[in-house]
């Protein structure tokens, strides 16, 4: 495999390059990377044996000209790399300089695509075979994991993590053969990253994992990157030169953190990250992975885009201790039954005031596995479905979403989503129930559908009628029209229902007042206020007072 080193200011640039062509069609790996000339030179002096360099002409500190003078004049350089320029200018004054310093083509940033970019790449390729040069075997024999095939590698790794894999040893033994720096077992860390459900696509996979790779090769953190599942990547890192746990964390937090900015900026996924204890020796991985993997699962509870330490889990210990588990459980299964004869009631606030004190009990289950509970709410589901059965009535029939409400409980990042999605279900099949909402009269045209259900599920962010009529493909126009047409009422006030719904069942859970204004989507607290009074005609503390005396 040929080297190459790619040298642009641009994250989202070097990010691209990765996934623009094969690169190992071409034989060539890209083993560096560096923002800017002077980080780039000081790489090439690290590395000694860099066969190609593609950098960009525009840089701060030294740009890319400078850096090729440099690199002409150096004479502790082991090897010249041929260059390849990119640039946003086609002006023929960068090029002519470039190639009087030795560059072999160039590439205007426009015309960045496999079309452009495959032939230049060829004549790099074709250059170095006849300068007489072989990829180099220094990648497969001293780089550790890159001796390895990629497929036998993630295998090797993925028996480290496995609890019930008997032959951790040997596959221990093959990495360390490989030279892997796990292969050192001091101060391992294993870090979970969750994206969002459904944001680690086909399409995205790559981003997400390039986006981790060169921020911890920015940060010198020595890793390997494991896809556990859909949507879950593990870190493995090892610190063996750190001797101070909160030095390895303000580097790990460092880190993690500008992952999480660049892939909020880059493909829109919101992550939440579990960082473990720190441990040594291979047979740790597996305890590790499941520490940070149950803490990445606290953002069930405690919203997305957080890092979760042990301090999480020490809190959630706590919690267990002092809610008597086993009498909770009871309890919420008591509810959960309650809720059937409550729906059988014309009056609809006898499953209310059911669904209000489940709702409550839950708090006290916040220290379980996000899993435990969809199966909860999974159990409510089912039960809930047979009562609509009784009336020949399909409990997808009155589901709030286009979402089936089986799949809407899995794919629910948060509790308080799930909580506020059930009693949407459950308000509509106590309507159904008794005669006051005809399903079989309730469609939506495609358009419109998608339009509610985007709303339903992201009312808490920042939305406008213009960003969803664009998502569901329709003007804006005939999108504010059809909406009111079918749905009732116009786009805002939709919105605005959403919200102060959820505003209500936050004040009746006693949340701070200026919580529940951004927790549902208004930064403003005293515009929140003004929004609830119009809505309800108490501002929000009069209805929370009006609460007590009931």
């Amino acid at each position: 495999m040929y080297k190459m080193m790619i040298v642009d200011d641009e994250p989202l640039v070097r990010l691209a390059l990765h996934h623009l062509i094969d690169w190992q069609a071409f034989h060539i790996e890209i083993v560096c990377e560096a923002g800017d000339g002077v980080e780039a030179f000081a790489l090439l002096k690290q590395h000694g044996h860099i066969d190609l360099l593609l950098v960009d002409i525009q840089m701060p500190r030294m740009n890319g000209i400078e850096l090729l003078k440099a690199v002409r004049d150096s004479i502790s350089l082991m090897k010249r790399p041929i260059p390849i320029t990119l640039s946003a200018y086609s002006d023929y004054s960068y090029v002519r300089e470039a190639f009087l310093l030795g560059a072999l083509d160039y590439i205007v940033k426009v015309d960045m695509d496999e079309e452009h970019i495959a032939p230049v790449i060829a004549k790099a390729v074709k250059e170095l075979e006849q300068l007489g040069g072989e990829p180099s075997s220094e990648i497969m024999g001293q780089t550790g994991l890159h001796a390895l095939s990629f497929p036998d590698k993630d295998a090797l790794l993925q028996k480290l993590l496995d609890p019930h894999q008997e032959k951790k040893a040997e596959a221990f033994e093959h990495l360390a053969a490989s030279g892997s720096e796990l292969s050192q077992e001091t101060n391992e860390m294993a870090i979970v990253i969750q994206t969002e459900r459904g944001s680690d696509t086909t399409k995205t996979h790559g981003f997400i994992q390039q986006t981790m790779q060169t921020v911890l090769q920015e940060m010198a953190i020595s890793h390997e990157i494991v896809r556990r599942e859909a949507g879950e990547y593990v870190l493995m890192c090892v610190f063996p030169q750190e001797r101070s746990e909160s030095a390895i964390r303000a580097k790990i937090h460092s880190a993690l953190t500008m992952i999480q900015t660049r892939l909020l900026q880059y493909v829109n996924a919101s992550v939440s990250v579990g960082i473990s204890d720190l441990a040594s020796g291979f047979l740790q991985w597996s305890r590790l992975y499941v520490q940070a993997r149950q803490l990445a699962g606290r953002s069930y509870y405690e919203g997305l885009g957080k890092l979760f330490y042990r301090e999480s889990a020490m809190t959630a210990a706590h919690g267990l201790k002092e809610a008597r588990h086993q009498a909770l459980w009871e309890d919420l299964k008591a509810d959960r039954l309650a809720l059937l004869p409550a729906l059988r009631q014309a009056d609809g606030s006898q499953w209310v005031h059911v669904y209000e004190q489940l709702t409550k009990r839950l708090q006290g289950a916040r220290q379980e596995l996000p899993e435990k509970l969809r199966s909860y709410f999974g159990d409510v589901l089912w039960e809930l479905g047979a009562i609509l059965y009784a009336k020949d009535i399909r409990i997808e029939e009155v589901q709030p979403s286009q979402l089936n409400p089986f799949e809407a409980i899995k794919q629910l990042e948060t509790l308080d989503e799930t909580l506020h999605y059930v009693s949407q279900l459950l308000m509509r099949s106590h309507k159904v129930i008794h005669g006051n909402l005809d399903v079989h009269a309730v469609r939506f045209s495609t358009p419109i559908a998608s339009a509610k259900k985007f709303l339903d599920m992201h009312y808490r962010e920042e939305v406008n009628q213009s960003l969803i009529s664009e998502m569901v493909g329709v003007s804006e126009s005939y999108l504010s029209k059809q909406f009111v047409k079918e749905v009732g009422c116009n786009f805002i006030h939709y919105l605005t229902k959403l919200r102060i719904d959820e505003a209500k069942r936050l004040l009746e859970m006693g949340s701070r007042i200026s919580d529940i204004s951004e927790q549902i989507g208004y930064l403003n607290p005293e515009h929140f206020s003004r929004i609830f009074k119009k809505m309800t005609g108490h501002s929000p503390k009069a209805y929370r007072e009006s609460l007590r005396k009931e």
